[in-house]
């Protein structure tokens, strides 16, 4: 059986006092292709181990020598080569040797005299591939140590280039944030703008987007709906009459059973017509489908698809409500109906202040079509918020040029005494608006100035 072809280019001292005994081991390993030297006393084989310009990767001592014993010798040659694989060369008779060579020069195999030639170049092999295995895992053991200080090295510069391009990314998000907040909100300045510009065509309805829009945006926080989907509410509100402003005009007051058969059409299409103008606009796909939907009732009788509560957007039931209470307390359309059934239950309450009246007669109606024209959940969540803060009206107050601060919030648009558009509502005013302002006020002149109460 072929030994395996070694890794290195050993080295075997073999230290005997009898030139003969060494003599007899080289011959039995000359084929093995190795590098030997001899010493003939440990004195000896210590000076070559110091001085040696190799690598040794075998030892071989006879016990029995003049001056230092085998053992001695190995115990000292392991603190020069510790890594050297060594036997020990005794007798049959020197159990003791063998000890005290195991114990002081931690031996790794011995070998008795006289020895089979097979057996003896056998453990000389595989005591080599031994001191191979142990100078490959020294070897691993470095290069894995050498890795590991350049991993952490690595690793440092790259958590350091994370931490670096991390706060970048940051620096960049927030940066895109507030562009991204200020194209929205000028998004939605424009929208507001475009809803007072309507409305500046039909005096009838004016403010009434507005106070549906704002009751609206409360309900729907009252209902804890996501903050996209109450903005979606909001404009939806904000703009839901917009296609019936020509017919508003000429019979706002007067019962739609009174229209003609062209207009209670006209009137029955509008919200599908206000659908119809935003649609082209891509971030308002659902508002239009909330504007299309604000006419259709719970019990499935609305216009002008005729769904039922099911299908019914949920913005569009928060809108049908609002939309009902601003339409009685504020433009006084359908008040008859609602006033009279509210007289019904409390005959005494004609007396009443009418705007109270109203209201009250506006709430009940709401409460007994809970259900049946409007949603019982955006019903109560309309209630809560009546109880809770009153209507938009109600947080609104008229304030002059000399009382405006930085940070107050317009509750309605702005405009000159000339009836020029300056500044949409839901605008916080800063330092530079109120400036120009007053600018303003002091030539042309303004328009009364409404704002959110704290």
């Amino acid at each position: 059986m072929n030994a395996p072809k070694p890794k290195y280019r050993h080295t075997v001292m073999l230290v005997d006092d009898e030139p003969g005994i060494s003599k007899a081991i080289q011959r039995i390993l000359r084929r093995e292709g190795l590098n030997i030297l001899t010493a003939q006393s440990g004195p000896q084989a210590l000076d070559m181990l110091k001085n040696r310009e190799t690598m040794i990767s075998l030892i071989i001592s006879d016990h029995r020598m003049p001056e230092m014993t085998g053992a001695q010798f190995l115990s000292q040659a392991r603190k020069i080569v510790p890594d050297a694989i060594r036997f020990l060369l005794t007798g049959y008779s020197e159990m003791d040797a063998i000890i005290q060579a195991v114990n002081q020069g931690r031996i790794h195999r011995y070998l008795t005299k006289p020895w089979q030639d097979d057996d003896l170049l056998l453990q000389v092999r595989q005591a080599l591939e031994q001191f191979e295995l142990t100078m490959e895992n020294k070897r691993l053991l470095a290069l894995t140590a050498r890795q590991n200080a350049k991993l952490k090295e690595l690793n440092h510069g790259l958590e350091a280039k994370v931490a670096e391009r991390t706060k970048e990314i940051e620096q960049k998000n927030l940066q895109l944030s507030a562009l991204n907040k200020e194209l929205e909100s000028s998004f939605h300045n424009t929208v507001r703008s475009f809803a007072s510009l309507l409305q500046m065509q039909t005096p009838i309805l004016a403010g009434h987007g507005r106070r549906v829009s704002a009751m609206a945006r409360e309900i729907a926080l009252e209902m804890n709906l996501e903050q996209n989907e109450t903005t979606n509410i909001e404009i939806a509100a904000l703009l839901h009459d917009m296609a019936r402003l020509e017919v508003a005009r000429s019979k706002h007051l007067i019962p739609v059973s009174q229209w003609s058969l062209e207009d209670q059409e006209k009137y029955r299409q509008h919200p599908a017509e206000g659908q119809a103008m935003v649609r082209l606009i891509g971030k308002l796909d659902h508002v239009g489908l909330l504007i299309r939907s604000h006419h259709e009732r719970c019990d499935g009788k609305g216009f002008p698809d005729g769904l039922d509560r099911f299908s019914i957007p949920l913005g569009a039931k928060i809108i049908a409500v609002a939309d009902y209470y601003d339409m009685v307390v504020h433009l006084e359309k359908d008040k008859n109906e609602a006033v009279i059934a509210y007289l019904k239950k409390k005959p005494g309450a004609g007396s009443m202040n009418k705007q109270i009246l109203l209201k009250k007669a506006a709430i009940q109606f709401i409460k007994e079509n809970s259900g049946v024209i409007f949603d019982a959940l955006a019903v109560e969540a309309f209630l809560a918020c009546l109880s809770q803060k009153g209507t938009a009206g109600a947080r609104e107050k008229e304030v002059g040029i000399k009382q405006l601060k930085p940070g107050m919030v317009l509750s309605r648009a702005i405009y000159s005494a000339k009836g020029q558009y300056l500044l949409p509502y839901d605008t916080e005013l800063s330092e530079g608006y109120i400036v120009r302002l007053r600018k303003i006020a002091e030539g042309a002149g303004l328009g009364p100035i409404h704002v959110l109460l704290n």
